[in-house]
């Protein structure tokens, strides 16, 4: 078995060692001034925290936010962390000042000569304000004068002078570096301390190469007869924890020397590993910008126990040996899959005992970081950890729901400083990131590594078209691209974001390990398997997906595409087919009625537009007919369609019965209750018929009356009518369509909405629970859809999102309009979760009616339209229900493409991701 690697290896010129990746970055940086700060591998991070403004957390490559408390610049949006803590800032500055100080007077007979100026200075001090300032600039230039004498450039000029020039040890594995002076050198002091050995060496291998030597050296001397050992301690090398182009390889190369760690302490070998990454923090800044800085010191273990036969002395010799002898002894590979991960013969998987060890510190070592990261820039994240099936109250209506897509190279090997390298990346199309993205989504990053953007063919391309792509696809989103330079945000964003999805590439790998829901990872699995990832154990493949790659469009998948980007365009010659047999009684068909036909206009108006996909072509919302929506419930083998809502539901039944001519005996008159069933005949199916129902409930509730006309029982000041309808729906002894909305009734009692909908969907579950025949049923929300203001100015459309957006409307007196879209956020982020727990639940996946676009670019066709006439006024104007025929038919249209996908799903067998 081998490791399978189907891309051809770049020229060697393009191509870096996996332990040695930083040393172009720090070439580049061998002439920055020097810092002698503290070791700030012992300062605390600050325990005030600062949660960062919404603009700020939701641009990922942000810089940092000003803390309005005390002026003090939070850093960290970029780096990872953060610290408002002006206690650790003072101490921090206490420590650099008394550092400097040692190192200006580190000897008091050597510098004796600056305190006898001083003394004379003293003596010197004058009286009047004009001689003081005077002074004051004296002193400062000695000072400064001082300062320069002692900086490493100036001390090197003056050698031959004989001034003591401390410098640190080359290190001997640096002689291919060429010429130039040690890169080591600019940071003299602070390099001196963080040292691997005393005399200042440094080493450019990690940690678990130089393990493999003494662990050999050892298992000799064990094998002899030795049976105590003393202690040694390996840290990580500065080229693995300063690594700021290869996360991947680089957090590998850490668990493969834990692996070893732990190995070798089973036979009593005491070669310890500890990363100690905080020492070669730079600039003592606190705001350490690769993960590798991150991670616990010493890697927490605790919480998985060793796997007893795993490594024994005979195996762990033979890993060290091979890796050791190995083309790249620097490639943590070596020691984590021995003996590969795949069979290409068989095209089969075997991870061995040795990864499926260290998976599981990945992980928890990785959730510990996002841990502390949420805890510093922000305060929650909704699906960083994966919720109790029942218990959906951790939702609000501030959630802030973060999608990420993540694009990186195929495989890390490329650093930023070089001229040219290889960089695979593969695009995927547009439709699978509408596919996993939620149209609930508050915020969408677009996140690329560095090394991507530079050498990606295509990368930034992609990223920029998916950028304005998603501007169209989210329009009630925040929209960012960035390119991350900070390995640590990238991987922390990755991994708490309530949504992830990745294109092929080991960036997203670790990551997608450490999370638990909602991550779609795309991986090739043709000819042959291309990473890990897909042989992981169960536990960890159930918590992501990892589609096949290349993605294949299946044409039950356009329930979650349609409807989302298109435009309203005028038919002429499809309006015939969009009139009603017979009109509408009552103030429904009120315009219909009225409506006086010319030459001109044969047509009212709103009647003749049709609904065109602008993306999506092959996704098109057709008219329906009844033959097709009887073919429909036939296939699916659903008796009964019932509707429950309030007026707008009202609204979508009564369309529906009239395009199936069966609009008569419908009363809109406020004195009879409004409630009604029609069955609709199917000749020649198997179900021959199917009930049409319509009960009116304005909040999805039941208070335990009953209402008449006139009589309302339900609402804050008792003003809507709530009809029982559970009862009706639980008890029915066929499968059945439910379709439900609620919104426009809760104003802006928003804790009133959150309780109702959980409440509902524990109904559904309970329902199934009690009568098996409810898992069968097709359960449908409705999104609501606000009104237009000043409707009765309006008889055209919008041409797009962004002529409907400036005329959003909230507030009592636009009967709270503004937050129905919100409504519609919280019922599909529940809907999300219910359909994600599928293990757990009695009831069926509740999928998404979803005609707010269509709806929202319709201003025309209101009760109190321009094309109402005067015999048809309302007071108060009436701009949020339509009439009929109108805008609210194509809701219908949608419905039955809907269930044309649903029933394509089950016959294919496939998954169904309802929650798009």
């Amino acid at each position: 078995m081998s490791r399978n690697n189907s891309k051809a290896d770049p020229p060697a010129d393009e191509r870096r060692s996996r332990g040695g990746r930083i040393s172009h970055h720090l070439q580049k940086q061998q002439h920055d001034p020097p810092i002698d700060d503290a070791d700030c591998s012992t300062v605390p991070m600050g325990t005030t925290q600062q949660r960062l403004p919404p603009s700020v957390l939701r641009n990922p490559g942000g810089g940092g936010a000003y803390n309005t408390n005390n002026d003090t610049k939070v850093f960290g949006i970029n780096g990872g962390f953060s610290s408002s803590d002006n206690s650790h800032i003072e101490m921090r500055s206490r420590r650099i000042s008394a550092q400097r100080k040692a190192h200006l007077f580190p000897d008091e007979t050597q510098h004796s000569w600056v305190h006898s100026a001083a003394d004379k200075l003293a003596d010197w001090m004058p009286r009047t304000p004009k001689a003081m300032v005077v002074t004051f600039c004296a002193l400062l230039g000695v000072a400064c004068v001082a300062q320069l004498a002692s900086h490493p450039s100036v001390t090197g000029a003056i050698n031959s002078a004989g001034v003591p020039q401390r410098k640190l040890q080359r290190n001997p594995n640096s002689a291919g570096r060429g010429s130039n002076p040690d890169i080591l050198d600019d940071f003299d002091q602070r390099r001196r301390r963080a040292a691997d050995l005393p005399d200042g060496t440094i080493f450019s291998e990690p940690a678990h190469t130089r393990m493999c030597r003494s662990i050999i050296s050892r298992l000799d001397a064990y094998d002899a007869g030795t049976t105590s050992f003393e202690q040694i301690i390996f840290t990580e090398s500065e080229y693995v924890c300063r690594d700021p182009d290869s996360p991947y390889t680089s957090v590998l190369n850490m668990f493969a020397a834990q692996l070893l760690h732990e190995a070798n302490n089973q036979i009593g070998l005491n070669v310890d590993y500890t990363h100690r990454c905080a020492k070669w923090e730079r600039f003592c800044t606190g705001n350490m910008t690769t993960v590798q800085f991150h991670l616990p010191d010493p890697l927490s273990m605790n919480a998985y126990a060793w796997q007893d036969g795993c490594l024994d002395a005979a195996m762990l010799r033979t890993i060290c040996t091979n890796s050791l002898a190995s083309a790249d002894p620097t490639d943590p590979d070596n020691i984590l899959f021995p003996s590969g991960y795949l069979d290409t013969d068989t095209n089969t998987c075997n991870l061995g005992c040795y990864f499926n060890q260290v998976l599981p510190w990945i992980r928890n070592n990785l959730r510990i970081v996002a841990t502390d990261w949420l805890n510093t820039v922000e305060s929650r994240a909704l699906t960083f950890w994966l919720r109790n099936a029942a218990e959906f109250s951790h939702r609000e209506k501030d959630d802030m729901e973060v999608s990420v897509v993540s694009l990186s190279c195929a495989e890390e090997g490329c650093d930023t400083t070089q001229a040219s390298c290889v960089c695979e990346f593969t695009p995927l199309p547009n439709w699978v990131y509408a596919m996993h993205i939620p149209r609930s989504s508050t915020n969408v990053a677009i996140i690329v590594s560095p090394t991507c953007a530079k050498f990606g063919e295509g990368c930034t391309l992609h990223a920029q078209e998916l950028y304005h792509f998603f501007q169209t696809l989210y329009p009630r989103a925040d929209i960012t691209y960035n390119v991350i330079t900070s390995t640590s945000s990238w991987y922390m964003r990755m991994i708490t974001a309530d949504v992830l999805v990745c294109p092929p590439g080991e960036g997203c790998l670790l990551p997608a390990i450490a999370r638990d829901a909602y991550t779609y990872v795309y991986e090739k699995t043709d000819p042959t398997v291309s990473t890990w990832l897909t042989c992981t154990p169960d536990n960890y493949l159930t918590r992501l997906t990892v589609p096949t790659y290349p993605p294949v469009f299946v044409q039950g998948d356009c329930r979650h595409l349609r409807a989302r980007i298109g435009a309203w365009t005028n038919d002429m010659a499809l309006a015939p087919s969009l009139q009603y047999s017979s009109p509408v009684d009552g103030y429904l068909g009120c315009a219909d009625t009225n409506f006086v036909a010319t030459a001109e206009d044969p047509y009212r108006p709103p009647t003749t537009y049709r609904w065109d996909e602008n993306v999506w072509a092959t996704c098109p919302v057709e008219v329906m007919t009844k033959d097709d929506l009887c073919t429909q419930m036939d296939r699916l083998g659903l008796t009964r369609i019932l509707f429950v809502g309030d007026h707008t539901t009202m609204t979508q039944a009564i369309s529906l019965a009239s395009i199936l001519g069966q609009n008569n005996d419908i009363s809109l008159d406020t004195s009879v209750v409004p409630n009604f069933t029609k069955t609709i005949t199917c000749a020649g199916t198997t179900i021959g018929s199917f009930g049409l129902s319509y009960i009116r409930n304005d909040r999805l509730e039941e208070p335990g009356t009953t209402p008449s006309p006139g009589f309302p029982n339900c609402g804050p000041t008792n003003e809507q009518y709530c009809y029982p309808w559970s009862t009706d729906y639980s008890s029915y002894d066929g499968k059945q369509l439910l379709i439900v909305n609620t919104g426009y009734h809760w104003a802006d009692d928003w804790q009133g909405y959150i309780t109702n909908f959980q409440n509902f969907v524990g109904l559904i579950d309970d329902a199934a629970g009690a009568n098996a025949i409810r898992k069968e049923d097709v359960i449908m929300f409705r999104t609501s859809v606000p009104g237009h203001k000043e409707c009765d100015l309006h008889n055209g459309v919008y041409a797009h999102y962004g002529e409907y957006c400036p005329r959003i409307v909230n507030g009592a007196f636009w009967h709270w309009w503004g937050e129905l879209p919100p409504y519609n956020d919280y019922a599909i982020r529940i809907i999300n979760e219910w359909n994600l727990l599928n293990t757990v639940k009695n009831g069926p996946n509740i999928e998404l009616l979803d005609p707010w676009l269509m709806s929202v670019l319709r201003p025309d066709g209101h009760l109190s339209g321009s094309d109402a006439g005067p015999s048809c006024t309302l007071d108060p104007k009436e701009c949020m229900l339509y009439s009929l025929p109108g805008p609210v038919d194509w809701w219908n249209h949608l419905l039955l493409q809907q269930l044309v996908d649903i029933g394509t799903h089950l016959e294919n067998s496939n998954p169904m991701q309802a929650w798009r």
